[in-house]
């Protein structure tokens, strides 16, 4: 048995999940000093995903009801990752601050995927008959 919202609600996670792990490609590479400059198509490619996740975070945490658990450390992470070159001069504490933000954004975002993704696995391990008779005993004991 499928759950179109339960569906939906993992397309729209793994397509966040997504754009974090490649903003956070575009940080640790800002971060190695030893890499050589950013070019403009990199800095295009990162403002592109900067721009999806600054329009996309607060309506996906809205629906899978995380706003107060991730909005604030999101923002923290796209406000202090304003472009590759801004990353690349972030002091070292502003530089820890950002990773752990954005570990804290991640981490939350996998654990939820994860529960998710769980609860799709039982319900499909659920039949129609099954559905209809949990339905049938959960009307009976509410009407009693």
């Amino acid at each position: 048995m499928r759950d179109p919202a339960l569906e939906t609600d993992l397309r729209l996670l793994t397509l966040q999940t997504e754009s974090w792990k490649k903003l956070h490609s575009f940080i640790t590479d800002a971060l190695d000093k030893a890499k050589p400059i950013i070019s403009a198509d990199q800095e295009s490619r990162f403002t592109e995903i900067r721009s999806i996740l600054l329009q996309e975070s607060e309506h996906v945490f809205e629906e899978l009801n995380l706003v107060e658990a991730l909005s604030s450390k999101a923002m923290n992470v796209l406000q202090r990752a304003t472009s590759i070159r801004g990353v690349r001069e972030l002091s070292l504490d502003e530089a820890r601050r950002l990773e752990i933000d954005w570990n804290a954004v991640f981490t939350k975002l996998s654990v939820v995927q994860g529960q998710l993704k769980a609860r799709r696995k039982a319900l499909s391990s659920r039949t129609a008959f099954g559905q209809s008779l949990a339905r049938i005993f959960r009307q009976r004991a509410a009407s009693h």
